[in-house]
């Protein structure tokens, strides 16, 4: 860094009289003003209190988890089980939910809780979701949580994936959030006493493009401005609140739960997200994916676009061969 810098300097002492120096500042201003917003926004994840879930969207009311029976969306569930929430959860493995509705009741007997064996990799038909709203039609949802989730046919070598493995993962990564959420939206609209809350898990892969996951980047970028654009479109029900996460690497089945400097535990992520809910509409929650996002936006672009390739072209390869 030392010798970074003592090079900068020469080379400016040498090139002063031709630099522009309202462009010098204006580089400065820009820099200082990046540099400022990263700063800020750790500091803000430090230092913000968690916003209290059962008085903002109603203690006793239900709480609908995709995905909901493991990973993030069993410590969503958890989590809002002890704050006092009743509970849909939906999944795609029946022994999976019948494991999160006993614990969930070891924890307090006295919730509902409700579950649904549905598999969203089928969802490509209006009559799948009026089916799935039928079954949530007469129940008070306060929180909608969007966190199911593939790599099926979303990560490895594009061209020689099967096109149902490609299909199937957009209707569970993308299609399924939106049509989950229209199926609850007007339930939301009505409800009057307490807020409701659309939490969306979008990723990282949402900030630059990686190679080899053409298909979990694009659901993801999609999701976020999807959400974006539906916030501004409720902007005069502001009983709802929508949230959409961008965390980077978190250790569940979907990575192997492999651990890292950079790799978060689920509790982490949810502790840290009911900071931001009625604050912000997208955020990278936790401090430990913020430093990586602020380092990584410091790569130059082809370095980073680089090391991704390098690093994720062997796990491409092995997961195409899988599918093939």
């Amino acid at each position: 860094m030392n010798n970074i810098l003592s090079r900068s300097i020469k080379f400016y002492s040498r090139n002063k009289r031709k630099i522009d120096p309202h462009l010098t500042i204006l580089g400065l201003y820009l820099t200082t003003k990046f540099l400022f917003r990263r700063a800020k926004a750790i500091i803000s994840t430090l230092s913000l209190q968690q916003v209290d879930i059962a008085n903002r969207y109603g203690k006793g009311s239900y709480a609908l988890i995709t995905g909901g029976a493991g990973g993030i969306g069993r410590e969503f569930a958890l989590d809002l089980a002890r704050k006092g929430f009743n509970l849909i959860i939906v999944d795609f493995n029946q022994a999976s939910l019948d494991s999160i509705q006993q614990e969930i009741k070891s924890i307090k007997s006295d919730l509902m809780v409700k579950t649904l064996l549905i598999d969203f990799a089928q969802g490509d038909n209006p009559e799948f979701y009026k089916k799935f709203q039928q079954e949530i039609s007469k129940l008070d949802i306060s929180i909608l949580i969007n966190n199911v989730g593939t790599s099926k046919g979303q990560f490895g070598i594009f061209n020689r994936l099967p096109m149902k493995n490609i299909i199937e993962g957009f209707n569970i990564n993308f299609v399924a959030q939106i049509m989950v959420t229209q199926a609850v939206i007007n339930q939301m609209i009505l409800r009057n006493k307490y807020q409701s809350l659309i939490l969306n898990l979008s990723s990282a892969s949402a900030y630059y493009p990686y190679p080899f996951f053409f298909g979990y980047g694009a659901s993801k970028i999609g999701i976020a401005n999807f959400f974006d654009a539906l916030s501004l479109e409720l902007r005069n029900h502001k009983n709802i609140d929508i949230l959409t996460l961008k965390p980077y690497y978190v250790s569940t089945a979907m990575i192997n739960h492999q651990k890292g400097a950079f790799i978060i535990q689920p509790q982490k992520l949810v502790q840290s997200t009911w900071k931001y809910v009625g604050r912000t509409n997208e955020i990278t929650p936790n401090c430990i994916h913020q430093i990586q996002l602020y380092l990584e936006s410091l790569l130059p672009i082809f370095l980073r676009n680089f090391m991704s390739r390098m690093s994720h072209e062997k796990g491409a390869e092995a997961v195409t061969q899988i599918q093939e």
